[in-house]
């Protein structure tokens, strides 16, 4: 009998649900199945002695006939250091980011290639918005947040519960290197819904100037994003506009080392990778 046929426990979902540092460990591994047959397992729930915390991690991967392989996933220097600058260090070289990261990117190989990556071994040397948007986000409800965020920047409203106690979740910015601090509006008011005609942010210079920006999408954009998916469209409400319009505000002010025009950018061209992305993007619970 196969390794994943003794596997009691089995979800069916294209993407797994992100795993943090505080999750309680599971009785029983959980074989995640993509949408054309391949089952996934990570080694680390089938061998007690492989650590989860690391840049390298090994899959046991099923094909539709039965067929097993162990599957390496690993990440190249630059990748590795563009998490950390971008987290502040908050994500470590023993974060289980990096195990999470990796089975995203396992499976989508899975889904595109419908067949194993040559030689048992898959390097992650780009990172899509998708991940570095986890990233910036990863154990924030967990973590104490970097030291450079601006108390200005932190949300004053209290919470829902009924107790009227303080939010203590902060909002994460996102810093250009030539000095702009973004944040999503979302993140400090819940009442703010983003959409591909509205995504709304709030930039702040070097010099402490504050600006409330509004990225919005062309409509041929977003027809070409819409045409080009084969599981339905993408919802107004998806994360991926947010995301996609956060990195390209944070590449015009970059760029023009200025805020936009009356508050406002137009996103009217993406690059092919971006338009694969939203073609492909789904949405994690």
């Amino acid at each position: 009998m196969s390794i994943l046929g003794e596997m009691v426990q089995t979800t069916h979902r294209f993407r797994p649900k992100v795993e943090t540092e505080s999750s309680q460990a599971r009785p029983r591994p959980i074989e995640l199945q993509t949408e054309n047959g391949f089952a996934i397992i990570r080694r680390c729930d089938l061998d007690a002695n492989a650590s989860k915390g690391r840049t390298e991690h090994c899959f046991v991967v099923r094909d539709t006939d039965g067929y097993e392989l162990d599957i390496t996933v690993d990440f190249s220097a630059t990748a590795i250091a563009e998490v950390i600058h971008r987290t502040f260090g908050r994500v470590t070289l023993e974060s289980l980011y990096w195990l999470n990261c990796a089975e995203h990117h396992l499976s989508d190989y899975l889904w595109e290639n419908n067949d194993y990556p040559p030689d048992g071994r898959i390097t992650i040397d780009y990172l899509t918005p998708d991940d570095l948007d986890m990233a910036q986000r990863w154990g924030k409800e967990d973590s104490t947040p970097p030291a450079s965020l601006s108390a200005s920047f932190r949300p004053t409203q209290t919470s829902t519960d009924g107790e009227g106690s303080p939010s203590t979740t902060q909002p994460i910015k996102f810093l250009t290197e030539n000095g702009y601090a973004i944040i999503r509006l979302c993140d400090v008011d819940a009442s703010i819904n983003d959409s591909p005609q509205a995504c709304h942010f709030r930039v702040s210079d070097s010099k402490g100037s504050e600006h409330e920006i509004t990225v919005r999408f062309n409509e041929t954009v977003i027809k070409e994003i819409q045409t080009r998916r084969r599981r339905g469209e993408l919802l107004a409400a998806s994360k991926y506009w947010l995301v996609i319009a956060e990195k390209y505000l944070a590449d015009y002010l970059w760029r023009h080392n200025q805020f936009p025009p009356k508050d406002e950018l137009t996103i009217d061209q993406l690059s092919g990778d971006d338009l694969l992305l939203g073609a492909h993007w789904q949405e994690h619970g």
